[in-house]
């Protein structure tokens, strides 16, 4: 895998444990409806997204010891887009909620259930290109969805 599929992958991971927690914690309030649910996840992700951003192309200036162009600019945006697109899948389901189609703790569960099980899937692929042997494909997937599983354990226990 070449290290820019490898740093995406590391971006979605990212993007999928913050968007899941991020859902997780904004339905513990229950004054909280579907939809502002949905546009604080959706904001939220995109100031990450611009930090990250801008971290990239701070790091990168003090690597090359120059200003940026454009174009270099536009690639730091462009890489660091896994981030909140791992996060499109959660925003689909809240949407869901808030157009009626389901309630929205029902939304909610969907949206932090599809973030655990992305997370056991970065786990599988992880062994798989591994090539880890069975038990050790378990453990890697198990050790990938505690993240997700802990994050449904708190959700859980709010509420």
């Amino acid at each position: 895998m070449r290290s820019s599929d490898v740093r995406a992958v590391a971006r979605a991971i990212y993007g999928t444990i913050l968007a899941t927690a991020l859902v997780a914690a904004l339905s513990a309030y229950e004054g909280m409806g579907a939809w502002q649910i949905l546009v604080s996840m959706v904001v939220t992700m995109v100031v990450f997204w611009v930090a990250h951003v801008y971290a990239e192309v701070l790091s990168q200036r003090l690597s090359a010891g120059r200003g940026l162009t454009w174009p270099e600019v536009r690639h730091a945006f462009r890489s660091e887009l896994p981030m909140v697109a791992a996060a499109v899948p959660a925003a689909l389901a809240l949407l869901g909620s808030a157009v009626g189609l389901y309630s929205r703790d029902t939304g909610t569960w969907i949206a932090v259930g599809i973030g655990v099980a992305a997370l056991f899937g970065y786990g599988l692929l992880l062994a798989y290109r591994e090539r880890a042997t069975v038990p050790r494909t378990l453990l890697t997937v198990l050790v990938n969805g505690s993240f997700g599983l802990v994050i449904v354990a708190l959700k859980a226990f709010v509420h």
